[in-house]
C-alpha cells in the first residue's frame, strides 16, 4: 500500500526515510504549514523555572521550546526533569538537556501512564505543543494541587503544495496527530478529493472521531513504521 505521511513539515525527510527503510511506498505531503507565535512576554516563559515538569509533545516544540527559553534565560532551570513524546522529540531536547524521559512504548497515552507513578501532589507541570494540541494531558490535573498550565508554541494552518497526479496510487494516509487529520478533512474537501477513497491511521479516539463515517481506518499508538505494519496484519475498523 502506498502512503500519504500527513505529518508536520519539520518532519521531513526524517520520517519518510523512516517508513522508506521500512519497505513502505510513502511520500511526505503535509497538509499543514508552521507558523511560530510569539511568546516572549508569556508568563510559562517568564516564570519557567516555577515547574518541576515539561512535558514536549513534537520537535518542533522542541526546537521552539529551546529558542524561547534561551532568549530568556542564561542557561536552564536546574531540577527540571523533561518528558519528550517520541524519540524524534526527546532526540532534539537532548541537543541541550542531558535529562530527558520518554515512555518505552511511543504515544502519549504511554507517557501519561509512566508520569502517573512519579508525581507527587505539589509538583507543577507545563505541557509544551502546537495550539489546540495537548490536551490529553490536562487528565494529570487529577493528581496535581495545580492545574496544569499549556504552553501553544506554534499554530498550524491547513494548507498544502501538491499536484495532483501525486495521489496517484495512494492507498492510506498516515495522520500524525488529530489536528493533522483535521487539516487534511478540510482540504480534501476543498480539493475534491474523498475521504473513504483511503485507509486512514489515527492516533487517538479523538482523531477517530472526525472521520467521515463509512470510513475504513486503523488506530495506532504512534505515527511510525512499525505500528502501521502492525496494524495492516489485521482488517480496518469502519467508522459508524
Amino acid at each position: 500500500m502506498k502512503l500519504w505521511l500527513n505529518r508536520l513539515p519539520s518532519a521531513f525527510p526524517r520520517v519518510v526515510e523512516a517508513f522508506s527503510d521500512a519497505g513502505f511506498d510513502a511520500i511526505a505531503l503535509p497538509c499543514v504549514q508552521s507558523y511560530p507565535l510569539d511568546v516572549s512576554l508569556d508568563p510559562a516563559i517568564v516564570d519557567f523555572d516555577r515547574f518541576d515538569h515539561v512535558v514536549v509533545t513534537s520537535p518542533e516544540s522542541a526546537r521552539l521550546l529551546i529558542d524561547a527559553v534561551l532568549s530568556r534565560w542564561a542557561q536552564w532551570p536546574a531540577e527540571q526533569q523533561f518528558w519528550a513524546v517520541g524519540l524524534g522529540t526527546a532526540e532534539v531536547l537532548e541537543s541541550e538537556l542531558n535529562s530527558v524521559r520518554t515512555a518505552s512504548s511511543p504515544g502519549s497515552e504511554s507517557l501519561i501512564e509512566l508520569m502517573r507513578t512519579t508525581f507527587r501532589a505539589e509538583d507543577r507541570l507545563l505541557i509544551v505543543s502546537g495550539k489546540g494540541s495537548g490536551r490529553q494531558f490536562s487528565e494529570l490535573n487529577s493528581l496535581l494541587l495545580d492545574p496544569v498550565v499549556h504552553l501553544e508554541l506554534f499554530e498550524l494552518v491547513p494548507d498544502i503544495d501538491l499536484e495532483l497526479q501525486n495521489l496517484n496510487g495512494i492507498g492510506g494516509i498516515v495522520h500524525g496527530s488529530a489536528v493533522l487529520l483535521d487539516a487534511f478533512l478540510q482540504l480534501a474537501d476543498a480539493l475534491g478529493l474523498n475521504a473513504l477513497d483511503y485507509v486512514h491511521f489515527v492516533t487517538s479516539s479523538d482523531a477517530k472521531a472526525q472521520l467521515p463515517s463509512g470510513s475504513r481506518y486503523y488506530q495506532i499508538n504512534s505515527p511510525t513504521p512499525d505500528e502501521v505494519r502492525w496494524a495492516m496484519q489485521g482488517e480496518p475498523s469502519v467508522k459508524d
